[in-house]
């Protein structure tokens, strides 16, 4: 005789609800490595969206930086950046130039770096402004200095520097020059209308024209704009060809990827450790109710019920055991993670910080676990399953 399916779930159902203590501690221990798994492995997710995030946009992906290196032969000059634009699949190609300077207003005065970049460079690397603008255009006597340079020359409040005339004088080395000239020092007056948000040493950026009328040629590096990401690798290989030292954000966040996933890894195994604790509890909750079910599971195959059927059995309240801690832990996880989330945020707000997401779990991720703790639960009760469906029920009566 063979046991419909529905039967044999509400039998499954009856023996986990018959023994409440015991099944709530086995479902509570699947729960707890489940929602721990979650939790961490979240919490892995959500550190590598912000920092993958907070190095990278779409456009950054498809733009290489490149460089003569060390070599005294290879130079970056305007027929470089042609032969560049002529590579395949290259949109754009622009050069910049950096010199060490100094910059005074009135009486104030500092040591920087300034930077040879055109419109086109600074639209770009999305210059990040926190007032004013960028110049107007390649030939303007005009700058955009950052925070530092504002703060360094005495002005707390950098927006007051807009408009004020800033005196630059550069030494411009030989090798930025026609072969056999000389290095030599200039000084302009420049325009200041922008200012830079970037708080690092202090440092300005000029029409890269400005020093091309100086007699510049060659220049320190220049970027190069891919039409797609999926062509950054191709346009890097080119370029290294070619003799230049290549670098993208690509590459840096390959790097962060590779850190994340060998963290997540390290994450997962403590949180293996935990559903494995828990499958061993689940595995000795199924042995004790292979124990105490020996007659009832004789009785049942002295009226015909097939062996298979007491296999299903108990493979059934294994899983059902699995799925119930499984959805719990999960759950769980989900909230812990979204409850410290909208802690931070309101936390962020308050301070006037940018909100940010701690704790990130993709669907698929999610998905794998539950699937993933499934399975483990499954496996768990194969061999009580087994022990129980090969029961001899005539010897287990005699021993009753």
């Amino acid at each position: 005789m063979s046991m419909r399916r529905t039967y044999i779930a509400r039998l499954a159902i009856r023996s986990i609800v018959g023994h409440k203590l015991r099944s709530f501690l086995t479902i509570a221990g699947i729960a707890i490595g489940v929602g721990f798994i979650i939790f961490l492995i979240s919490l892995g997710y959500g550190l590598q969206r912000i920092s993958t995030q907070e190095v990278a946009n779409l456009e950054a992906l498809q733009i290489v930086e490149v460089t003569p290196g060390k070599s005294k032969i290879i130079r970056i000059d305007d027929n470089t950046i042609e032969k560049f634009k002529g590579l395949a699949n290259v949109e754009l190609a622009e050069p910049q130039l950096n010199l060490v300077g100094n910059f005074t207003v009135g009486t104030a005065s500092i040591e920087g770096v300034v930077y040879g970049k055109n419109t086109e460079y600074l639209k770009m690397e999305e210059t990040d402004l926190e007032s004013g603008t960028i110049y107007e255009n390649n030939a303007v006597k005009q700058t955009v200095v950052n925070k530092t340079v504002a703060r360094q020359l005495g002005y707390e409040d950098s927006s007051g520097l807009i408009d004020e005339t800033i005196t630059v004088k550069t030494n411009i080395g030989s090798e930025y020059l026609n072969e056999d000239s000389e290095p030599i020092m200039k000084e302009e007056d420049f325009k200041i209308v922008g200012v830079l948000a970037s708080e690092d040493s202090p440092y300005l950026y000029v029409p890269l024209n400005v020093f091309k009328d100086y007699g510049v040629v060659n220049y320190s590096s220049a970027k190069v704009k891919v039409t797609d990401k999926e062509f950054t690798d191709n346009a890097k290989i080119q370029l290294e060809n070619l003799g230049y030292k290549t670098a993208t954000l690509k590459d840096t966040v390959d790097q962060i990827n590779q850190f994340f996933s060998i963290f997540q890894l390290i994450l997962l195994s403590f949180g293996a450790i935990a559903v494995i604790v828990a499958a061993l509890g689940m595995f000795n909750t199924l042995t004790i109710s292979l124990l105490e079910k020996t007659r009832e599971i004789s009785f049942m195959k002295v009226l015909g019920t097939s062996s298979s059927d007491i296999w299903k059995l108990f493979i059934t309240e294994a899983i059902f055991i699995g799925v119930l801690g499984s959805l719990i832990g999960i759950i769980f996880g989900l909230a812990v993670g979204g409850t410290l989330n909208d802690f931070i945020a309101s936390l962020a707000q308050r301070t006037g910080n940018k909100p940010v997401e701690i704790f990130y779990a993709p669907f698929i991720f999610v998905a794998i676990t539950f699937i993933t703790a499934t399975i483990i639960s499954f496996m768990t009760g194969i061999y009580p399953s087994y022990r129980a469906s090969k029961i001899d029920a005539l010897e287990a009566l005699r021993y009753e």
